[in-house]
């Protein structure tokens, strides 16, 4: 009997140096026992996690709203991407950028035009509605003037001969219209220059990119 009675408390003090080793390694993993806590230490404790969790809870529904709206403006940020890179597209080819092709009309010219004339009959196109000018194989832009040359006229660095070739895209009916009227242009530049300029129009018309570097050296981008 004394013999059981002495291992029932073998194993009770065994069982009690178990649990405090338990407890040791456990003080030595979380520095704070729950069980050491005081009622009020007990009650923050319980405040700070419930704020940290309300926290979390406020993070995880902004973020879930944030992926929502990535999802639904993702096809919208696409399509106005898109127009964006459409109308710099227009603005390039119309700037003298890019080449580009349509109707219009084909104004052959043979003789002595001067510097004078050829620009009066490029104005004279873009006030009648042309949306692309070329001589031969210069665009023409806004910078773009006609100079008499030492040997000929000089367009965009480019000497142009005797015989050349204008290239409007536009109303074939409108440009021509404004190019033969009584009166017109080309009605004056016949009295007084020994040239001959034939209009003809054409569903397909070409007009080649500028060479030239069309950057603003001094004017600035105001933001």
């Amino acid at each position: 009997m004394r013999s059981r009675t002495a291992q029932v408390s073998l194993f009770a003090v065994g069982l009690l140096v178990g649990l405090l080793l338990v407890g040791q390694l456990r003080s030595q993993a979380r520095p704070v026992e729950v069980s050491s806590l005081s009622a009020q230490d007990l009650s923050q404790l319980i405040d700070t996690l419930s704020a940290r969790n309300r926290e979390l809870r406020s993070g995880l529904a902004d973020t879930r709203e944030q992926l929502r709206e990535y999802r639904v403006s993702g096809p919208q940020s696409q399509s106005a991407l898109e127009v964006g890179r459409e109308d710099l597209r227009r603005i390039s080819a119309f700037a003298g950028l890019a080449a580009v092709e349509g109707q219009g009309i084909l104004v052959e010219v043979e003789g002595s035009l001067d510097a004078i004339a050829v620009n009066d009959l490029v104005n004279e196109l873009r006030n009648a509605g042309a949306e692309a000018i070329a001589i031969d194989a210069v665009r023409i832009t806004a910078r773009s003037v006609a100079t008499q040359g030492p040997r000929s006229l000089v367009v965009d660095g480019v000497d142009v001969g005797r015989h050349f070739v204008m290239r409007a895209v536009g109303s074939p009916e409108g440009l021509a219209a404004a190019l033969d009227r009584p009166g017109g242009v080309i009605a004056q530049l016949e009295q007084f220059i020994d040239a001959t300029i034939t209009v003809t129009a054409s569903t397909e018309i070409t007009i080649p990119a500028t060479a030239q570097d069309l950057a603003p050296s001094i004017a600035q981008l105001v933001e």
